[in-house]
């Protein structure tokens, strides 16, 4: 199948990404790690974009507004402008002796507290992933 937009395209505007969810439904996290959706996201940095976003992975994406999908698009951007920066995470076997996964806010930090507010980040399995989120901050 063809692969959806890459996000962090100059060209890939905030209009754009909003427009990729009209007439869809489903969990968010899935449709994310969809490739023909939207390219180049997976697992960490689904997980990693929806706890910045402060969104629940489990939502149904016909329940986000205008201003949680465009919170989503700066998370996705920050996200992966952050596992660039601190060259992946060497959890992918891509990228050996990278440090990103140092720097993970909710990412396989199950059982430790949210960094936002203290409460425990739980894990449930989401679209046949693990799935790491804060049921306090994520809504």
């Amino acid at each position: 199948g063809n692969l959806g937009p890459e996000p962090l395209r100059d060209d890939f505007t905030v209009d754009d990404f909003k427009a990729l969810f009209r007439k869809r439904s489903g969990r968010l996290k899935p449709l994310l790690l969809n490739q023909e959706f939207i390219a180049g996201i997976g697992n960490i940095y689904a997980d990693e974009s929806c706890f910045i976003a402060k969104i629940d992975p489990r939502r149904p994406v016909d329940t986000l507004t205008e201003a949680e999908l465009e919170r989503l698009y700066h998370a996705i951007r920050q996200a992966l402008n952050a596992g660039i920066m601190h060259k992946g995470a060497s959890l992918d076997a891509v990228y050996r002796g990278g440090e990103f996964q140092n720097h993970f806010q909710a990412y396989g930090r199950t059982g430790e507290p949210c960094l936002n507010c203290g409460a425990e980040i739980q894990r449930i399995v989401l679209g046949g992933r693990s799935t790491h989120f804060c049921s306090r901050c994520q809504t």
